[in-house]
């Protein structure tokens, strides 16, 4: 692939991480919705960005000797100051709010702090730490036996190992303990797919293209079962990855072109600017100077606009 589309597209998907790492940090704030304001100072309204507020939540808090309270103003300090680009403040707080949440045996909150941290981590590439965070939710999903939360874990675990490259780990603990909970004791097929996705994943970086084309192909087929066109464009795009690999250019084209026309059928821009860099690419090996060239321009454009809108 052309080096200016490849940086392209790393743009596109660097900020798509990034804004889906900013959803899971406003989805594990557990700010209480009701405080008790007769007994304190606070009786506001609660803005992100609005760091004083904390401040007087925490000292009414603390005046009530609410621990559980104070450990959730904590926690939502810290989803602010890493919605701020404030890591390292997001981590004390969080920390502070787990010392909390374990003396009033809030195990919940626990491993939403814990999640959270193992988030940041990962945004970070700080993968070590990510996975002890990781380590220390799932042993919480296992004192509840919470299957669905377990599998989620386990998924979360494969993709942390599989980013250190500890292949055989990561593939491991999705046959023998993620895919049997998605597929036969939660009967869930979008996990299931998200098995497939990550075994696929996980053997293409190791160049094991058999392998991945045939997870991808599961992939591929079960999101068409449950119609999922999400699903589905994202198995054409990797199984296209996978045969550009191998140099089957003529079958990663027609792949590449399905995905284009769903994408485009439901909207997903995002993806249709991967789509067209990677139809520049591949027409470049076939020798389409041409429909190269015609494919790369649209992918500037859609780029750069994409980019735009969204800022």
């Amino acid at each position: 692939m052309n080096k200016q589309t490849s940086s392209g597209v790393r743009e596109v998907k660097d900020y798509l991480i990034t804004l889906q790492f900013r959803e899971h940090l406003k989805a594990s704030d557990d700010l209480p919705l009701v405080f008790p304001t007769s007994a304190g100072v606070y009786n506001g309204t609660l803005q992100s960005d609005s760091l004083s507020a904390f401040d007087q939540l925490l000292f009414l808090s603390r005046n009530l000797g609410d621990r559980k309270a104070e450990a959730g103003v904590l926690n939502s300090y810290a989803v602010s100051h890493a919605l701020n680009g404030k890591m390292d403040d997001a981590v004390l707080l969080l920390n502070e709010a787990i010392l909390l949440n374990l003396e009033v045996n809030n195990k919940f909150a626990v491993r939403n702090n814990y999640l959270t941290l193992q988030r940041i981590n990962r945004y970070r590439g700080n993968l070590s730490e990510a996975l002890k965070y990781n380590e220390a939710v799932l042993m919480i999903d296992m004192g509840t036996k919470n299957s669905r939360l377990i599998a989620e874990a386990y998924m979360d675990q494969a993709e942390i190992l599989t980013s250190q490259r500890n292949y055989s780990e990561a593939e491991t603990l999705v046959l023998r303990k993620a895919l049997p909970l998605y597929y036969y004791g939660l009967k869930d097929k979008a996990g299931t797919i998200r098995c497939y996705d990550q075994l696929a994943d996980n053997y293409h970086r190791q160049k094991k293209f058999t392998e991945a084309k045939w997870f991808y192909i599961q992939s591929n087929m079960l999101a068409r079962k449950i119609n999922s066109p999400s699903g589905i464009v994202n198995s054409l795009i990797n199984l296209a990855h996978v045969k550009m690999s191998i140099g089957d250019y003529q079958l990663a084209l027609l792949d590449y072109k399905e995905a284009e026309q769903l994408s485009v059928k439901n909207k997903f821009t995002n993806k249709l600017i991967e789509i067209k860099s990677d139809l520049a690419d591949v027409y470049s090996k076939l020798g389409n100077a041409g429909a190269s060239s015609s494919a790369f321009s649209e992918f500037k454009v859609m780029k750069e606009t994409f980019l735009r809108t969204i800022r």
